[in-house]
């Protein structure tokens, strides 16, 4: 149904139309976090930030994650920050712009979930665990058994481990009978995410929409986002949008080369969307 790229990423949407059915002047791009700076602790490459942040002053851009607003802040430098249109942290409950927090889905976790999640850390047969192993959000709770905090090296550990036992895909299935209120997914390989049934990712989709009401939204996502928290958000998408899957920011680099060209094409100035189109949390 969709056309592929040529290189290692794959395109839902009609990436490679000669004839577009929005100006590129009204696309608007969402960008995974995880693709930006593939590392928890990672830095964003140098030149691939200096080609990012000429990007966003061609084009509304926002950037999405399943993790804190720090960890983001510690991936992403100001510069880039501060270019993003929004950013939304904690899997899409909060949204950012400029440092400042202007939405957020509240909840409060019930004390049996927590102790169910407890009791799941507890038994784990994993026997390198790295404390914390939960993060919780206004409205997200985040399990890692090998750290939320763990290196690249320790996850491959603990991916290696999990491929072996399929921990997570038990803990997955006695969890959705237990609580039917809240949903569970895996946000990476190697965790797992609990948001409320009060909150889904569509939100994001209607906020930009809401924002750019004629907008085609072109999203760059890792595998595990799209199949994950995000799903409710890409299924939710219009035919005339579009997803890629990529692998790493270099695949982010060639489509944004191409989107480029056509943005330059057009020369059509950005237009700027003011803080008082956002409804402050």
């Amino acid at each position: 149904m969709f056309p592929q790229s040529e290189n290692s990423s794959t395109i839902r949407g009609p990436y490679h139309s000669l004839k577009r059915q929005t100006p590129a002047a009204n696309n608007v791009f969402l960008f995974d976090l995880d693709i930006l700076v593939p590392s928890n602790f990672g830095q964003l490459d140098h030149h691939f930030g200096e080609y990012l942040r000429e990007f966003v002053e061609l084009a509304p851009c926002y950037a999405i994650s399943n993790g804190s607003y720090s960890s983001v802040m510690a991936r992403l430098p100001l510069s880039i920050r501060n270019g993003f249109e929004g950013i939304f942290a904690s899997a899409g409950t909060e949204m950012w712009r400029r440092e400042e927090l202007l939405l957020r889905h509240d909840h409060d976790f019930s004390d049996d979930l927590y102790e169910f999640m407890v009791n799941v850390v507890r038994s784990s047969a994993y026997d390198k665990k790295n404390a914390p192993v939960l993060e919780s959000g206004s409205a997200t709770l985040r399990l890692q058994l090998s750290g939320t905090k763990s290196t690249a090296r320790e996850t491959a550990k603990y991916l290696a481990w999990e491929r072996k036992h399929q921990e997570l895909s038990e803990i997955i299935a006695e969890f959705k009978i237990r609580f039917t209120n809240y949903q569970i997914c895996r946000d990476s390989e190697a965790s797992l995410l609990i948001v409320p049934s009060s909150f889904s990712t569509v939100l994001v989709r209607d906020h930009l929409r809401r924002r750019h009401k004629s907008a085609r939204l072109i999203t760059c996502l890792a595998p595990n986002t799209m199949s994950g928290y995000l799903k409710p958000f890409c299924e939710a998408l219009s035919d005339t949008d579009m997803i890629s899957v990529v692998a790493d920011p270099s695949d982010v680099s060639q489509l944004l080369c191409h989107e480029r060209k056509i943005l330059k094409a057009s020369a059509t100035p950005r237009l700027q969307t003011p803080n008082a189109q956002f409804q402050k949390a």
